[in-house]
């Protein structure tokens, strides 16, 4: 597969409720126009459908804000990611997933 794209619609994140109960909740993306990954390339093979990342703009620095102000910097990611799906083509329903490296990011100056 060659010149894949991620944009993401929205970013969830797990945090603490008023009652402590932890859960997933909608934030507001603070990123600018820098949290796409493209130009992924890597094999894609069938039975069951497997993709490699082996190379693109696998990494982008983003940052978004919880409900309550509080800012999350995370590394978005699918470098290296190896994901296997159930069954041999793609069709509604299909689901898939696997491992991925995070790399090092060593600085909080993308806040």
């Amino acid at each position: 597969m060659t010149n894949m794209c991620f944009e993401p619609k929205s970013f969830a994140v797990e945090a603490e409720t008023d009652g402590g109960k932890k859960e997933f909740v909608t934030t507001k993306l603070m990123t600018r126009q820098t949290y796409t990954l493209a130009f992924i390339d890597g094999p894609l093979t069938t039975n069951p459908i497997t993709f490699h990342e082996e190379d693109g703009m696998d990494h982008q620095p983003t940052t978004v804000k919880l409900p309550n102000a509080e800012y999350v910097p995370f590394l978005f990611t699918v470098k290296s990611l190896l994901a296997t799906g159930n069954g041999s083509e793609f069709k509604p329903g299909f689901t898939w997933g696997g491992e991925f490296e995070v790399p090092s990011y060593r600085t909080g100056g993308f806040l």
